[in-house]
């Protein structure tokens, strides 16, 4: 009697392919003898193996029987044609060839052609261990087989959340050799799988460092095998050359290994977001510092403007001669610009409340005054070449103020050897956001501005200008346009070397004639960075203009970053 846990005391499904009934009642007898209790199914044709084949003795498939025994020669069918079919299912079925007469060449032949066992029915104490050798067998591999389709499912699973996890993850070998690299290091590198395994794409010095953490780390606890590195700053460099900062954090896979066999895997972090903030939050402490200040200073310097005012007023009332009355209206002049200076100050920090309907050539005409004597000293000339506008709803202190910042930017370039300050006003529409606006354009012929300098002329506290300048003006200007729903774009060439062109710089901003309620405008910065598409040949008509023999080459232009 069988005495293994998985035979004894359990049902044998049993497929027996066997022609003679008596056989087969012999065979039930024995196995129950045996400790079995035998579920039987008895066929003799091929029809009748197929379809007990497909009902599996419990109704589901081939998987349901434990094993196939089979007469070797029956009148229409025979053991090989059995196992054929049996094969052909692809389940684990132990099979084995039982044979009244056997011979060794019958027998290798069904094992080569992949029976089980070879049993003959006059010996049939071979029988039980046979069954219960395959039986195990059959439920180990079937285990083993499960386990594998586990294992590899376990490994798509970690495959889906690798590369779906947004940090970057590392795993290398005690040599530093990298061995895997999910999506998001391929992203963050713009490299392939294939270019960060090669080594095309440098990370060796990241594990290098991650490894050089994790031995510090285990010195600092030799009791435990397991380490933990300390997450710490690394920088890798894309396929264009372009650092970036890296937050890393690093742990071995398998601590029990040997060192020459255990694997290190990093998590890496990209900063540059983070530092980005950082900037953003030190600029933005900065810039209200700034404005506090420059609004503190400015209230002080009103009170004795106002004082000298009252003088100018008194003085007035006496007795004077033209050319005192010539030096204190001119006097009275130069105050009002100071006081106007003032004013933009305050608003530098205190934003005005009250858009109203202004017209844009009365803005440029004022601005154009303040500047009018230091041009005619400087030897530039002013072109204005205005189109019929109609009044446009807009907060007039800070369109003055873009104004004043172009202009008096423009001047700046011209001071060294004069030049011409070309200015133009159209009615233009913005296609790609279906809107009409007013296009003012400014342009100057001066010394240009060079492709380094243009991807930082919007940033706070840049400038060109050295010691003379705030670094503020564009700055500013870029954030009332936003405040506007407006945009500003800006294209400029430098004289060569060579002796080719001159330089040029066109200024180009876009208003719209709708406004939107102060509190939306955060919504349409975005709107603020684009270029519009109409009015930019009219802008490189203007380009074409200002180069002195036409040549535009080398030109770098932009749009508020």
């Amino acid at each position: 009697m069988s005495t293994d846990p998985k035979l004894t005391g359990r049902p044998l499904r049993v497929l027996l392919v066997e022609d003679n009934a008596d056989d087969a009642f012999l065979l039930e007898r024995h196995l129950r003898h045996a400790g079995f209790h035998p579920q039987m199914l008895r066929v003799e044709t091929s029809e009748g193996l197929r379809q007990a084949l497909e009902s599996g003795g419990s109704g589901e498939d081939a998987d349901g029987w434990d094993v196939v025994l089979a007469d070797y020669h029956l009148p229409a069918f025979s053991a090989p044609e059995a196992l054929k079919m049996v094969r052909k299912t692809g389940a684990d079925l132990p099979f084995i060839v039982l044979s009244g007469m056997v011979n060794e060449e019958t027998a290798v032949a069904a094992m080569r052609a992949g029976a089980h066992d070879y049993v003959s029915k006059q010996n049939l104490a071979r029988l039980v261990p046979a069954i219960e050798r395959e039986v195990g067998d059959a439920h180990a591999r079937r285990q083993k087989a499960e386990a594998e389709i586990a294992l590899r499912s376990s490994e798509r699973r970690f495959q889906y959340l690798a590369d779906a996890a947004p940090l970057g993850l590392l795993i290398g070998d005690s040599t530093g050799r990298l061995l895997y690299a999910n999506r998001a290091v391929e992203r963050l590198l713009d490299c392939s799988q294939g270019e960060l395994l090669s080594g095309s794409c440098a990370l060796k010095g990241i594990l290098d460092e991650a490894a050089q953490s994790l031995s510090r780390a285990r010195d600092a606890k030799p009791q435990t095998r397991e380490a933990v590195a300390t997450p710490f700053e690394s920088h890798c460099a894309t396929r264009e050359g372009i650092s970036i900062p890296l937050l890393v954090a690093a742990t071995i896979l398998n601590p029990e290994a040997p060192v020459s066999e255990q694997q290190t895997a990093a998590f890496l972090v990209d900063l540059t977001e983070q530092r980005r903030s950082q900037e953003a939050v030190r600029r933005t402490e900065k810039l209200a510092a700034t404005g506090r200040l420059a609004a503190s200073i400015a209230h002080e310097i009103n009170n004795p403007l106002e004082a000298v005012t009252n003088c100018l007023y008194l003085i007035r009332q006496t007795e004077l001669d033209d050319t005192a009355l010539h030096y204190l209206e001119m006097a009275q002049q130069e105050l009002d610009r100071v006081i106007h200076i003032s004013t933009q100050t305050l608003r530098f920090y205190r934003q005005n409340t009250r858009p109203e309907r202004t017209d844009v050539h009365e803005l440029l005409e004022t601005v154009l005054a303040l500047y009018e004597r230091r041009m005619r000293t400087l030897g530039i000339e002013c072109t204005c070449e205005f189109s019929t506008l109609p009044r446009i709803t807009v907060y007039d202190g800070e369109i003055r103020q873009i104004l004043s910042n172009l202009i008096g930017n423009a001047i700046d370039a011209m001071q060294l050897s004069g030049g011409r300050l070309t200015l133009r006003t159209a009615l233009v529409r913005d296609w790609k956001q279906d809107r009409e606006g007013i296009a003012i354009t400014v342009a100057d012929n001066g010394t240009g501005i060079d492709r380094r300098a243009m991807k930082r002329i919007f940033e706070p506290f840049f400038s060109t200008k050295g010691t003379t300048g705030t670094g503020l003006g564009l700055w500013v200007s870029r954030e009332i346009l936003a405040k506007h729903q407006g945009t500003i774009h800006v294209r400029s060439h430098v004289p060569r070397h060579d002796g080719g062109s001159g330089g040029w710089t066109v200024f180009r901003v876009f208003l719209p004639f709708s406004l939107e309620p102060e509190e939306n405008a955060a919504s349409s910065r975005d709107a603020a960075i684009a270029e519009q598409d109409e009015g930019s040949e009219t802008t490189r008509d203007l380009a074409t203009d200002l180069a002195t023999d036409g040549e535009t080459e080398g030109e770098t232009e932009g749009a508020v970053p």
